[in-house]
């Protein structure tokens, strides 16, 4: 499930971790419920991604985001450098709210990155 308004909902969490997702590849088979997810919803197989990348409408940022909210064990705060997310978690490392184990500011324009997470019992 994807979250909103981190900076106000992080206390609900624990248990974060950053996932630096280099490309579409990386994404697709770095778990086996997002390739599942994928299989389903697009009937292709994640080795067909980069052929058949055509037949999908969405961009791969949309693609992401419609896979990790159907996942319903984990939550997802997804961010990429100077969009209004990364800019918000920039502000909550900055205020000292959350650390994040890396330094938020220097993360590569070129991936996209997702905190994963554990709503709190």
């Amino acid at each position: 499930m994807l979250v909103t308004n981190f900076v106000e909902s992080c206390s609900k969490y624990e248990n974060f971790q950053i996932w630096d997702v280099e490309n579409m590849d990386d994404f697709l088979n770095g778990n086996g419920v997002v390739e599942e997810i994928f299989k389903v919803d697009y009937k292709m197989s994640v080795s067909e991604f980069n052929t058949r990348r055509a037949e999908i409408e969405e961009s791969n940022m949309d693609v992401m985001k419609k896979i990790l909210d159907q996942v319903g064990d984990k939550h997802f705060f997804i961010f990429t450098l100077y969009d209004p997310n990364h800019q918000e978690l920039v502000h909550m490392q900055d205020q000292k709210i959350m650390n994040f184990g890396i330094d938020i500011n220097k993360i590569d324009g070129d991936h996209v990155y997702i905190v994963i997470m554990d709503k709190k019992a």
